[in-house]
């Protein structure tokens, strides 16, 4: 390690009258080389050295890493193109007014309808074309390409990032660079966002058709009339109800989300683990002496030294 190197160079230096300015410019000449063995390399092949363990020194992260990388970033490609075509809540009337709108179409089956986020996109494309005004279409269209951009084509391009910033061999400007793009992604990605609505929509959706309830207490007595008769069944005793339910492409987007927060947070860490480690390394092999405050920390990635330990491949370097 440091101390260990530098108390090694000053033993040499009181045997072999070698002057301190040798000395230091060795020492130096070491971590020049450590930095340029980390120079246009991928966040997966560099390599850290520990300093403070005396017997293994040298770290990258292991191949199963990479590995889990990739599985992980497929999964979260195919989650999140499934998650927009598949429905994410349906909703479905009851009551007379249920009925009514199921005489309209086949056996009742206009009663559930189903609402995916493509349809929903969709719907607002739709409806700025049947206001038929200007304003409405750039408004509404607007609205829309923000919904597809930010669900479907963000989320796909933060993926390609985290391969890119994982596998792509960068300088120290060009991972800088590709982490801050990173940040945008992150917030411009809206999956989570969209979630919340699905969530907080059908918890809330019922109760328009609560309100309306409270009006017809008076016809209450006869649809249950009505249901001893035969006439209604149970679930039509009411003026309107409306159910809502969330469907698999919540929960397909859910899982999208989990995997995609873990592979950046993962991706992310290593790559600030690397610039810190890089900028800290250079920073003491331009010291002019033992007393810069910079030779005395010591660049470690102190993340994957403690509960990450498991990700890193260490050995005794040479």
């Amino acid at each position: 390690d440091k101390r260990n190197l530098l108390s090694n160079y000053k033993h040499q230096a009181n045997n072999n009258n070698i002057s301190n300015a040798e000395l230091w410019s060795s020492v130096r000449s070491i971590w020049q080389e450590q930095g340029q063995l980390n120079q246009q390399v991928s966040v997966r092949n560099y390599i850290f050295f520990l300093e403070g363990e005396s017997s293994k020194n040298c770290a990258k992260f292991r191949k199963s890493v990479t590995v889990l990388i990739m599985v992980l970033s497929l999964i979260s490609v195919v989650l999140i193109v499934a998650g927009c075509f598949l429905p994410l809540f349906s909703t479905e009337f009851l009551g007379i007014v249920g009925l009514a709108i199921g005489f309209r179409g086949n056996a009742g089956a206009n009663r559930v309808s189903q609402y995916s986020l493509f349809g929903f996109i969709q719907e607002i494309i739709e409806i700025s074309y049947e206001l038929n005004t200007n304003n409405d279409r750039i408004g509404l269209g607007t609205i829309g390409g923000i919904f597809l951009l930010s669900c479907l084509v963000v989320p796909l391009v933060q993926v390609a990032m985290l391969l890119v910033i994982w596998f792509q061999p960068m300088s120290f400007h060009g991972r800088s660079r590709s982490l801050v793009a990173l940040e945008h992604c992150v917030a411009w990605e809206l999956l989570g966002v969209v979630l919340l609505g699905c969530f907080l929509g059908v918890k809330r959706m019922g109760m328009p058709a609560t309100l309306v309830n409270e009006q017809c207490d008076e016809l209450q007595e006869t649809f249950d009339t009505m249901v001893q008769y035969g006439l209604l069944t149970q679930e039509h005793s009411k003026c309107i109800d409306l159910l809502s339910r969330l469907e698999i492409g919540s929960f397909v987007i859910l899982f999208a989300k989990l995997i995609l927060m873990g592979l950046t947070y993962l991706v992310k860490l290593a790559a600030t683990e690397a610039q810190q480690d890089s900028f800290m390394r250079k920073r003491r092999s331009l010291a002019l002496s033992p007393d810069d405050p910079f030779v005395m920390i010591a660049p470690v990635p102190k993340h994957f030294l403690g509960p990450l330990r498991c990700l890193l491949d260490i050995w005794r370097g040479g």
